[in-house]
């Protein structure tokens, strides 16, 4: 593994640790606080807004700069957002800094799979792939169960939920600029694009790979955007779940996210880029419908556990086919647009959540049947629009070879 590499997956390391303290806890903390749930969707969706308003110019951006300034900044803007959080009571504040936070997160994600794709060789890039998901998702574990137990034991001594919860949140802000002084020790490279070459050109010559990948994930970035963001609230409501509790539960999650990612070679190996991605995506529906159905906590643990494993580890597949698939200089092309209809879909979907959790007096199951509709027809667009794809780079290999021998 290359050293570029390795110095990324420490800082990730890191950053995947911070961005877990405020994800498990943020809708709590703004709960605690006392906004009401179509306030809480509204704020949710301003880091949503964020990927939208910065995804494509990013893509254009970050081909034309060296990859270590754009983590680094990424970093550091996302800490300060994350830190200035819960020191900030109104409203409109609360989401420009949420959106804030919103923009440094899709910096770095735009960035990612480019980058590992340079610093891969064929023979590794499945490994290095997973990785890249695991080694976060595994300080994930520690950050939530961490982030838990202090709320938990600060919450008597600062005087309620609210307090100790905004105080580990801004700790997770520190340690995402801690992130940021790995990432500086990342050495320059080339940039992936000249600086003389526009970005509609890049659209317009790679716009059918570009839209076959973009549809299914817009369908699945709408159905999680729908009760991805309340699951905190959707165990608190219906089982009394407490903070500590949800941080370990979110921590076993990640265990098997972990594993999920790691399994990502074995996958490809057996069933294909294509199939592998829709056998997951189905698998995790009967583990929505059990969500959505039952009161028996659990089940409903067992049910979360699963669903997320799986559903996670479809991803480093899709990541690893789409950069295969995509051209050099289109791939920040390829992740800015999957950035930004993800954020529409994390947009539109904690809105329409927050409204139907309101008028429905707080039924979970109308959300969780939603997004197992999207979640179907966007592994059948997946079938339908993926599998030339990567039949297409299956013969390019295969000739490769013949004229090699």
């Amino acid at each position: 593994m290359s050293f570029p590499a390795r110095v990324y997956l420490t800082g990730a390391a890191l950053t995947g640790a911070a961005h877990t303290v405020v994800y498990i806890l943020l809708v709590r903390y703004l709960d605690a606080i006392g906004l009401s749930d179509s306030e809480i969707g509204w704020i949710q969706s301003a880091d949503a807004w964020g990927k939208v308003a910065v995804a494509l110019p990013a893509a254009a951006i970050l081909a034309r700069r060296p990859a270590r300034g754009v983590f680094v900044l990424s970093a550091l803007v996302g800490g300060l957002a994350y830190a200035v959080l819960p020191w900030v009571d109104d409203l409109r504040l609360l989401y420009a800094i949420n959106m804030v936070a919103g923009f440094a997160l899709t910096l770095q994600y735009v960035a990612i799979a480019p980058f590992l794709f340079r610093h891969s060789t064929s023979r590794d890039r499945a490994r290095l792939f997973g990785l890249a998901e695991a080694l976060p998702t595994l300080a994930a574990v520690v950050a939530a169960v961490v982030a838990g137990r202090l709320v938990a034991h600060w919450e008597g001594p600062l005087g309620g939920e609210a307090v100790a919860t905004g105080r580990v949140i801004f700790g997770g802000g520190l340690l995402s600029m801690c992130a940021a002084v790995i990432f500086a020790r990342i050495p320059l490279e080339q940039p992936a694009v000249e600086k003389g070459r526009g970005l509609w050109p890049v659209f317009l010559q790679n716009r059918g790979v570009l839209a076959r990948f973009a549809l299914p994930q817009f369908l699945v970035a709408c159905g999680s955007g729908l009760c991805i963001p309340f699951l905190p609230l959707y165990f608190k409501d219906r089982f009394g779940m407490g903070a500590g509790d949800w941080g370990n539960l979110f921590a076993s999650g990640q265990i098997l996210f972990a594993v999920g990612f790691m399994l990502t070679p074995f996958v490809i190996k057996r069933l294909g880029y294509v199939r592998g991605i829709v056998a997951i995506e189905l698998a995790s529906i009967p583990f929505f419908l059990l969500l959505a159905f039952t009161w028996s906590l659990p089940w409903a643990i067992v049910a979360f556990l699963v669903r997320g494993a799986l559903m996670n580890s479809a991803y480093p597949i899709l990541k690893n086919l789409m950069m295969q698939a995509t051209p050099p200089g289109a791939r920040e092309m390829q992740t800015g647009m999957n950035a930004a209809l993800w954020g529409v879909g994390w947009v539109v979907g904690p809105l329409t959540a927050g409204h139907i959790l309101e008028a429905t007096g707080g039924d979970y199951s109308i959300l969780m049947l939603a997004t197992v509709v999207l979640y179907v027809a966007a592994a059948v667009l997946s079938w339908l629009l993926l599998t030339p794809v990567e039949r297409r780079l299956a013969e390019g290999k295969l000739q490769e070879s013949a004229s090699e021998a």
